[in-house]
């Protein structure tokens, strides 16, 4: 289980969400795919808020700093189908959309 931290800097502290590192490993690919090309795009991840499960919007921007905490890379194999499958939805209005 790896943590992608969105935020920070000058707003306050990052916000941490959890992702397993199967899906963090082509996820962390898109995003610094898209962000290098400037592109920016939403991703919608599940988050606790109280108690409470949500679905948090996150905008994905060169100007937001982001941190990738991955801790299985050496053990999996990279996923082409589920890379692509990400990109395909980083290029659509909805976005990345995570489920638990």
């Amino acid at each position: 289980m790896g943590t992608f931290y969105y935020g920070g800097g000058h707003g306050g502290p990052p916000i941490g969400f959890d992702i397993d590192d199967s899906l963090l490993i082509p996820l962390k690919q898109v995003i610094i795919a898209k962000l290098r090309r400037g592109e920016s795009f939403l991703v919608t991840v599940p988050a606790l808020d109280h108690g409470l499960e949500v679905r948090e919007a996150l905008w994905m921007n060169p100007a937001v700093p982001l941190r990738f905490v991955i801790h299985e890379t050496a053990s999996l194999p990279p996923d082409r189908d589920r890379l692509e499958a990400l990109m395909r939805d980083a290029n659509t209005p909805r976005g990345i959309a995570l489920t638990p």
